[in-house]
């Protein structure tokens, strides 16, 4: 995860497609390489033209702003790298063992590329075109844990889409507060080591939300998931 677009990408610029599509590919890759390691604001039509290695009049046949150019990329990345970490299984220990499993794919794409999400926030918070797109990805995804919700045990009516909201919600503001706002500490969010500790509080907490059950205790292998603090400050 974290690659799957960035990939499709390069396949396509290399790919036999016609020299519009390889060179639409080349602008989209350029941006997310850019957005990958600084921020919005390096996002210029100069800037992207450049690094693509395509003349800065290409540019506009393909894209009115460089707004648009990065709305493509947020959803492609969105559609191909992004998923909810919704179990196969319906019970027992599979529930948990296979959304911690996603949660470790996710966690660690997240870690990988920090700058890029930040990016992709930041974006959400100045561009209500992005944050629409973001909203329309969430609602599906949050339809399909509900399906699992609805699925799991009886429940009050309107409950299923309640509780996939807020799995959903609740794993984008924690993957937001630890990989984007460093509540631990830049340490911690950059440590390959805590991918495991994260996904299990995360897998632990779908699992309540979602099924009302906790998991197996023996399937808990991190210890000190209840230990996550934020760092102290004086004053």
């Amino acid at each position: 995860m974290g690659d799957r677009y960035p990939a499709l990408l390069d396949e396509q610029i290399l790919s036999g497609q016609g020299r519009s599509a390889r060179t639409r590919a080349k602008l989209l890759r350029a941006a997310f390489e850019m957005l990958a390691n600084d921020d919005v604001s390096a996002i210029t039509v100069a800037g992207v033209t450049k690094k693509a290695g395509i003349a800065v009049g290409t540019f506009y046949l393909h894209y009115p702003t460089t707004t648009d150019l990065m709305l493509e990329v947020f959803g492609g990345f969105a559609e191909h790298d992004i998923k909810p970490a919704l179990p196969t299984s319906r019970m027992g220990s599979g529930l948990f063992s296979e959304m911690k499993a996603e949660f470790v794919e996710i966690v660690a794409a997240f870690r990988r590329r920090r700058k890029f999400f930040r990016a992709m926030f930041t974006f959400r918070r100045q561009e209500e075109r992005a944050n629409e797109m973001w909203l329309r990805y969430s609602a599906r995804w949050a339809a399909e844990l509900s399906a699992a919700a609805m699925s799991a045990k009886p429940t009050p009516d309107g409950f299923p889409e309640f509780a996939g909201h807020a799995a959903t919600a609740f794993a984008d503001e924690i993957m937001t507060r630890i990989y984007i706002d460093d509540l631990f500490g830049a340490a911690f969010a950059e440590d390959e080591a805590n991918d495991e500790r994260v996904a299990e509080l995360l897998a632990f907490s779908r699992q309540r939300l979602l099924y009302g059950v906790d998991p197996d205790p023996s399937l808990i292998t991190i210890n000190g998931i209840a230990g996550l603090s934020p760092p102290v400050t004086n004053g």
